[in-house]
């Protein structure tokens, strides 16, 4: 029984799962579940109750320590750049023209952001807007608008998203009044890979020692009623049988 015991509450732990991030926009969730699963780690995401739509991600509890390593390593889950409904949206006083021409620069650039971290493969994008500040004394601008975009995205994906370069300093100068897309630099760095640890495969093989032992004590406890049942029968016979010796 002790034995019994054991396997099943082994069987009980390899089934629980146990949550490691929430409070996730959607796009945020899937770029944890992509990250565990190219370190060998099946996850789920689930949405939360309230009014928001928000989502938390879990794993087998087994490997709840692994998973968190390598959200930190990966800096993952990153904050959404900030758009233009976090920044005006917060119903602050109102603000002088030069803090109200910051907040949309910075708000432009969240936005744009945004856009090229939709692409498959960006892990994290940012953009930078140097645009001149209008002058009514002055009707053509005294520096020419220019901007710098930093795309970051997964090892081995920079050959296939350089290309693409083009298409974002369209995309950005295309937000931009009187910026010209030549005037738009774009650099393609690749993340750093995660470390794995030696025994990368270590959690695999736990887990496929798990579910053996989980079908093990099922099976224990299925034979177990039938095992008790003719254990009993056998001590019985025996007594019968050491009655009837006795008898003259």
């Amino acid at each position: 029984m002790a034995l019994l015991a054991s396997l099943a509450l082994l069987a009980l732990t390899a089934c629980s799962q146990e949550e490691i991030v929430h409070g996730l926009e959607e796009s945020q969730a899937n770029q944890v579940l992509v990250a565990l699963d190219e370190d060998g780690m099946r996850a789920e995401k689930r949405r939360e109750e309230g009014s928001e739509a928000t989502w938390r991600v879990e794993v087998a509890s087994s490997e709840a320590p692994r998973a968190q390593r390598l959200l930190a390593e990966r800096e993952l889950p990153r904050p959404r750049p900030p758009g233009f409904g976090e920044i005006f949206g917060k119903g602050s006083i109102v603000p002088t023209p030069a803090e109200e021409r910051a907040l949309y620069l910075h708000a432009l650039s969240g936005e744009l952001a945004r856009s090229v971290e939709a692409i498959d493969g960006v892990v994290e994008a940012r953009v930078h807007l140097a645009l001149p500040p209008a002058d009514s004394l002055r009707p053509e601008p005294v520096t020419t608008p220019r901007a710098a975009v930093l795309v970051k995205v997964r090892p081995g994906a920079r050959s296939r998203l350089e290309p693409l370069a083009p298409g974002i300093q369209s995309l950005v100068a295309g937000a931009v009044a009187g910026l010209d897309a030549t005037a738009v630099s774009v650099v393609v760095a690749e993340a750093a890979p995660a470390a794995r640890t030696p025994d990368g495969g270590a959690p695999a093989r736990r887990r496929s020692v798990l579910l053996t032992l989980a079908g093990v004590a099922a099976s224990l406890a299925l034979a177990l009623p039938s095992l008790a049942l003719a254990s009993s029968h056998l001590d019985l016979r025996r007594f019968l049988g050491r009655f009837v010796r006795r008898a003259p």
